[in-house]
């Protein structure tokens, strides 16, 4: 996957939100794409972010309990975003089985959890060595994704 310059660091604010858990901030970054197909290629990168994030903190997918243990992990650490545990377990699982989202979740609601349970998981994450912060493991993250071969 190649990572679009012109999407990146509008995703990268998004995160930056979430990590803050400012809603304001996050409501303006969320509509700070200036086109559907941006916010589309937004969208794309902030999923394989989520599946790489999750995959790395794994190494490799992880089990369906540990899924359920996760997403409640990240529900109550993002409970000002008012996701449930049921949500996120339902969206981790897509994400990680490859399934679509819009049967799952109305658009509204599919960004949030996109962008609301990523961010958590970079904050959260284990793999951040000492001294760094989140975006300095997105920074390695994003270069994987891009050099991972296409699927």
């Amino acid at each position: 996957m190649i990572v679009d310059d012109r999407v990146e660091p509008l995703v990268r604010e998004i995160f930056g939100a979430v990590v803050k858990r400012d809603e304001d901030k996050l409501d303006v970054a969320l509509n700070s794409f200036p086109d559907d197909d941006s916010r589309l290629k937004g969208l794309h990168l902030a999923l394989a972010v989520c599946g790489f994030v999750v995959h790395d903190a794994y190494d490799g997918k992880p089990t369906a309990d540990e899924i359920r243990l996760l997403a409640a992990e990240i529900s109550a650490m993002e409970q000002w975003s008012a996701l449930s545990g049921d949500q996120v377990t339902e969206f981790l699982d897509a994400v990680l089985h490859g399934k679509s989202l819009t049967p799952l979740f109305d658009p509204i609601s599919a960004t949030v959890l996109t962008y609301v349970v990523t961010g958590s998981l970079l904050a959260s994450s284990t793999k951040i060595r000492k001294g760094e912060w989140w975006f300095n493991y997105l920074d390695r993250v994003e270069a994987a994704i891009e050099a991972a071969p296409e699927r």
